[in-house]
């Protein structure tokens, strides 16, 4: 007997086949004479497999909604009804809690759906976490569920130093030199008009040509002469008329050598060039910039946001998750995830229902009505003559 042979619906008994119907599916009526029923047997998760894997490859590609229609040939409206309990599967967010890595990246990207933070080695996604904005809580979150690595790179951004000292406090940290040079390029702009803001530009420019320990010396040593030729230049106060305070005549020159000497003394500039001795994998070659993280996933992200910029809220918040759970180390096939939530319908049963009495007037509370859905025609004292309820 066939494997794939269905039971009766009816009785549950055994079946045969009955020939097909006019769609060509094949009939099945049961043996039981007494009984006798007669029914097809379909398969709907086939459907639903395919249908979800053109789901995965609209949200995750370059597909629009329309295209993704024409393929499956149907319309839009009727695909975006198919579509409709995909949306809340949840994707799974697992995080490897044991392997300790040699180099982590860690950065946020701002989206419509909100400041996403992710952690990322050079190949592939680690974590991410949704956060409103760059706080130390938002970062600590990231970070807590995996192993201190040798060395983290990060970009500056708010809260993530703080955020390290506290969960990995052993952790090597490398500021991201591109972004060193862009707060400098903020302060001084690309074409300084002053000669100490072409100075210190230029020693910002220098920075992404160090390769050795001796070139990073030498480096150091041009900013401690750049301080000795212009301290008293950068020292000098100008009289504010508005405020009557006296203030840095050059304050944007002063802001840009401040940054690059507070990460100097911090030994953050220049941390790859003496990396941990045993690192993980052998050969490993130790890099100064978030350009793997900033050019392989976020921008990637903002392309897929630029892409389906119809999408927003919670549909971008689970785009974005189902791209970066597709980038993980190993991510698990995302129609055997569907399958174990029912294609997203155990969720969207859990969803409550709107009331249907918001309309309602509380007497009790004298509550009054959302909206009103008639003129009233009584008297009501507190509208006088001038409103139009009382005729002179």
């Amino acid at each position: 007997m066939s494997k794939n042979r269905p039971h009766c619906p009816v009785c549950h008994g055994p079946t045969k086949r009955n020939e097909t119907t006019s769609k060509g599916t094949v009939r099945w009526r049961c043996k039981n004479k007494q009984c006798g029923a007669s029914a097809s047997h379909s398969r709907p998760d086939k459907r639903l497999s395919s249908d979800f894997a053109v789901f995965i490859d609209c949200i995750c590609g370059k597909q629009s909604m329309q295209e993704a229609a024409d393929t499956k040939g149907i319309n839009k409206r009727s695909l975006e009804r198919r579509f409709r309990t995909f949306w809340f599967i949840d994707i799974p967010h697992e995080c490897d809690n044991f392997r300790i890595y040699d180099q982590v990246f860690i950065d946020g990207t701002y989206t419509g759906a909100g400041c996403l933070l992710i952690a990322a080695t050079r190949n592939y996604v680690l974590n991410w976490v949704w956060a409103r904005y760059e706080t130390t809580a938002a970062y600590q979150q990231l970070l807590e569920p995996l192993q201190p690595p040798l060395m983290v790179v990060l970009d500056g951004g708010r809260g993530a130093y703080s955020a390290i000292k506290r969960t990995w406090p052993t952790t090597h940290i490398q500021r991201c030199l591109v972004h060193a040079q862009r707060v400098v390029r903020r302060y001084v702009t690309s074409q300084p008009r002053t000669d100490a803001g072409k100075a210190i530009y230029k020693l910002a420019l220098d920075l992404t040509r160090v390769r050795t320990i001796g070139q990073a010396a030498q480096w150091t040593a041009h900013l401690q002469q750049f301080n000795t030729v212009y301290r008293s230049w950068m020292d000098e106060k100008t009289l504010n008329i508005t405020t009557g305070k006296r203030e840095y005549t050059h304050l944007s020159v002063r802001k840009a050598y401040n940054s690059l000497t507070h990460l100097s003394r911090q030994q953050w500039l220049f941390a790859f060039l003496q990396p941990p001795d045993t690192p993980t994998t052998s050969g490993f070659e130790w890099v100064s910039t978030t350009n793997h993280l900033e050019g392989a996933i976020n921008s990637q992200l903002k392309l897929l946001t630029r892409l389906h910029r119809g999408r927003a809220g919670e549909r971008q918040r689970r785009m974005l998750e189902w791209w970066l759970h597709l980038h993980t180390e190993q991510p698990r096939p995302p129609t055997e995830i569907a399958k174990e939530q029912n294609w997203g319908r155990d969720a969207l049963a859990k969803v409550n229902t709107t009331p249907r009495n918001e309309n309602q007037a509380d007497q009790q509370t004298g509550r009054p009505a959302l909206y009103d859905n008639a003129i009233p025609t009584e008297y009501s004292h507190n509208l006088g003559v001038q409103k139009g309820w009382i005729g002179t």
